[in-house]
């Protein structure tokens, strides 16, 4: 368990994170996230054949989004996996490096670098870039693609997850649209956020990714081959892309 001090600091940026969303239940929502590391232990228990993360044991793993750490974590604590990444959100990456410290692991490998441009970072060199629910949030998606399949090895993988909003639902506010949000006109959607008793600034800040759409953005990398991992009808778009050599 971390200081007292350091569950603080998770609970009030959680708070203020899932209150921006308008979910009512925030503070229960933020109290959970101490308990953050055991939700990322069960993902990756599903994700482990994909990964080959007990054959990735003192090698390089780069996570975009790096959050407030919980990944960071149990990659090395249970797998001895070298954990390096970007969280350009400054008080994120300070909870992370605190957990990092806390726990006796190096945090020299994450910075504030935004995914657009990860100049801190050598190319062709990660066993493993892992991309959890940050795609839907930068400045350009096309970008950051392209750096993550930039800094993964040749013969390596690149795990992508991140809603599909081509799916009549909205997984930051918790409900169900009326239609998928990547085809209504953006006012519709403030409007109805709106009447739903939901704050509509977060939403603006959305990248509202289709499969087709991220499709399209992938077919442009002729180094990688695409891996759906999720099923066609779906509101999670999970692929793993292999760079090829």
């Amino acid at each position: 368990m971390f200081s007292e001090e350091l569950q603080n600091k998770i609970i009030k940026y959680y708070q203020n994170y899932y209150k921006s969303c308008g979910l009512r239940d925030f503070k229960l929502r933020a109290e959970n996230k101490l308990r953050e590391e055991a939700v990322e232990e069960k993902r990756l228990l599903r994700l482990e054949e994909f990964l080959l993360l007990k054959k990735l044991q003192a090698k390089e793993c780069f996570i975009m989004g790096a959050g407030t750490g919980g990944l960071a974590v149990v990659l090395k604590e249970k797998y001895n996996i070298n954990v390096s990444g970007c969280e350009p959100d400054i008080v994120a990456l300070d909870i992370l490096k605190e957990k990092l410290k806390q726990k006796g692991i190096d945090d020299v490998g994450f910075t504030a670098d935004f995914g657009e441009h990860l100049t801190s970072f050598k190319s062709s060199f990660f066993d493993l870039v892992y991309c959890y629910t940050v795609l839907e949030h930068v400045q350009n998606v096309e970008k950051c693609l392209a750096e993550m399949i930039r800094i993964t090895k040749p013969g390596a993988s690149v795990y992508v997850n991140t809603p599909n909003y081509g799916f009549p639902e909205e997984r930051h506010y918790k409900i169900r649209w009326p239609f998928p949000p990547a085809y209504l006109p953006r006012a519709f959607s403030y409007l109805y956020l709106i009447l739903r008793g939901k704050p509509p600034k977060f939403f603006k800040s959305l990248n509202l990714l289709t499969k087709r759409r991220l499709s399209k953005i992938l077919s442009r990398h002729k180094n990688i081959k695409t891996k759906p991992l999720s099923p066609v009808k779906s509101s999670t778009q999970e692929l793993l892309l292999k760079k090829l050599a």
